[in-house]
């Protein structure tokens, strides 16, 4: 049979199936480690961007978050200089709203409650997270009293005022001086930080 002459209407565009959250995790350490190597930041950018599919629907939240978290966590056992670069596709994701501050936040969850562990292996991850975190901060992704909903066993177990001062030194200007800021590490004290420092600005200040 003849094909008919007219062209036929264009198909509505399908909608997006995106990845599980778990597969886009998975996914990220591959663009990451194919970004290290030598790749171009538009072109990873570009991946992240079309693998959360940020605001597109309810799952980009999730899918950001194991985005974060598996990114996080390959970059915590690896050089400065492969921080930096995970920071450059990070920063560009959160400045041009590819990614949401809440899935920023839920995505550290997991770095942050297994930091102490990563670092018995990994000397430099504490380092690595806190320059991260500081980032986040500095573009506005997320605000540092986030620190206050973190899992209980890092703000038990993982020295979580000391870690929170280190970021506030890693941002510097004044958010050492802000009340909200002191305030934040306050709470973050546990009885035995209070013992060696009665209060926060000590505590910043040794």
């Amino acid at each position: 049979e003849d094909a008919p002459a007219t062209a036929p209407a264009p198909a509505p565009a399908p909608t997006k199936t995106y990845l599980s959250p778990d597969e886009c995790g998975e996914k990220a350490k591959n663009i990451l480690k194919e970004y290290f190597v030598g790749g171009d930041t538009d072109d990873a950018v570009l991946s992240f961007d079309e693998l959360i599919g940020a605001g597109k629907d309810d799952g980009s939240v999730a899918r950001g978050a194991k985005v974060v978290e598996n990114g996080c966590l390959l970059v915590l056992e690896m050089k400065a200089e492969d921080v930096e670069k995970f920071l450059t596709i990070a920063v560009r994701c959160i400045k041009e709203s590819k990614i949401e501050g809440k899935a920023i936040t839920t995505g550290l969850n997991d770095p942050l409650e297994f930091l102490s562990d990563i670092a018995i292996d990994a000397p430099l991850a504490g380092t690595h997270l806190q320059n991260i975190v500081a980032e986040f901060i500095k573009a506005g992704a997320i605000s540092f009293d986030f620190l206050l909903n973190t899992p209980d066993y890092f703000r038990t177990d993982g020295n979580a005022a000391q870690f929170g001062v280190n970021v506030l030194k890693k941002i510097g200007g004044d958010a050492l001086e802000s009340e909200s800021n002191i305030d934040v590490i306050a709470k973050l004290m546990t009885d035995e930080d209070k013992e060696q420092f009665p209060t926060a600005k000590e505590l910043i200040a040794a």
